[in-house]
């Protein structure tokens, strides 16, 4: 029903009317159905005639009575207790569910044991053609295999979760380009006009958190949007937040303490003040002393790996970690329907890329040395 709901919900957002999802139908010994049972669908096998003497009720009956649940490909699927019947032809028919959608402890397991039989839920969405019988929760199996082809996600299921995805993504990237990405507002300085066009340069900080953020909540509301769990937020990827938004607090805070980058701005005003009083105008000095009293940016790369004295390597090794982490990120998600618990070693060392990256950022020049004799303020 949680499922249903959220697929509605968003559908109507988008203003979206997409086909519903495939219809399974029973099967021979050794072919597949002729469509693929979506996950989240009821899967139901034809085993075929009972043994020789055997009645159709009593052996259902007596199945229904050992509580099997599904087995795909070896792995035992937690969950929903199969049921038997018999077709009109007298043949035994076992039905159960595929649901991987839910909140909680259960729902996980039965999410983990598909991705165990499908080696991941998706070869690019691809369906896969498993092996698959009923047994008892504790293991094993109490009926022939059949030959089952399973696709991880509907193709409503997924472009929805595509559009949300892209969607979310470009929110994010749009708020970093426009005005979230950047060092924050510089203070004017009087008699010194800050320049009507001025752009201020992009914090790296500012982008690994928004980089995050818009992987996290995109991947989020992608998953959400085919399972239906609203509970696949790991705690390896809080951790990762939480390191990544405390290097944020600390750069801003960085930014803002009195230093020695005032000093220099203070300077270089001084000097535009000077050559602005001069008889005519030193225009080129006026010049020069503006980009140092507001630096301007330099292009989003530029500004991400480089401070006044040029291209930092502690700057790269913290973009280029941030990048490849979150690309893995993003092919776990869509590996495994589900957001990775980072390791113990991945966090200590996306802290000592943050740690050292904070630790030199404390001892970075973003204003540069005048040269020559500095004027007086006045």
């Amino acid at each position: 029903m949680q499922r249903t709901i959220i697929r509605t919900i968003f559908a109507a957002a988008l203003g979206t009317a997409l086909a519903a999802g495939t219809l399974c139908a029973a099967q021979a010994q050794t072919a597949s159905i002729d469509s693929p049972v979506v996950l989240g669908q009821p899967l139901t096998l034809n085993l075929g005639a009972p043994p020789s003497g055997a009645d159709c009720p009593t052996q259902a009956a007596a199945l229904n009575a050992q509580g099997l649940v599904l087995v795909a490909n070896g792995q035992t699927i937690p969950g929903a207790r199969a049921s038997f019947g018999c077709s009109a032809k007298g043949e035994l028919v076992g039905t159960a569910s595929t649901s991987i959608a839910g909140n909680g402890d259960d729902a996980a397991q039965r999410r983990a044991a598909w991705q165990t039989a499908f080696s991941g839920f998706f070869s690019l969405s691809r369906t896969k053609t498993l092996p698959i019988a009923f047994g008892p929760a504790t293991g094993g199996m109490s009926t022939a295999p059949k030959l089952v082809a399973i696709q991880g996600a509907s193709d409503r299921d997924l472009g929805l979760a595509g559009l949300w995805f892209a969607l979310v993504a470009a929110g994010f990237l749009f708020a970093f380009f426009r005005h979230f990405g950047r060092m924050d507002s510089i203070t004017p300085i009087s008699r010194v006009p800050m320049p009507a066009d001025y752009r201020a340069p992009y914090s790296l900080a500012r982008f690994q958190l928004l980089w995050w953020s818009g992987i996290v909540t995109a991947s989020y509301v992608a998953i959400l949007t085919i399972t239906g769990s609203m509970d696949t937020v790991t705690t390896g990827t809080m951790a990762l937040m939480g390191i990544v938004g405390g290097t944020s607090v600390l750069a801003a805070f960085q930014d803002r303490r009195p230093g020695d980058d005032e000093t220099r701005r203070q300077q270089h005003a001084a000097a535009y003040i000077a050559a602005a009083a001069a008889n005519p105008p030193d225009q080129a000095t006026m010049a020069a002393s503006l980009k140092e009293v507001y630096p301007p940016t330099q292009g989003w790369l530029a500004d991400l790996l480089s401070d006044a004295a040029g291209y930092n390597i502690h700057r790269l090794q913290l973009l280029a970690w941030t990048m490849v982490l979150g690309i893995t990120f993003l092919y776990e998600v869509t590996r495994t329907l589900g957001m990775p618990e980072l390791s113990a070693n991945l966090l200590a060392l996306t802290g000592i890329s943050n740690g050292t990256y904070f630790g030199f950022k404390m001892q970075e020049q973003q204003v540069a040395t005048p040269t020559g004799p500095v004027p007086a303020a006045g």
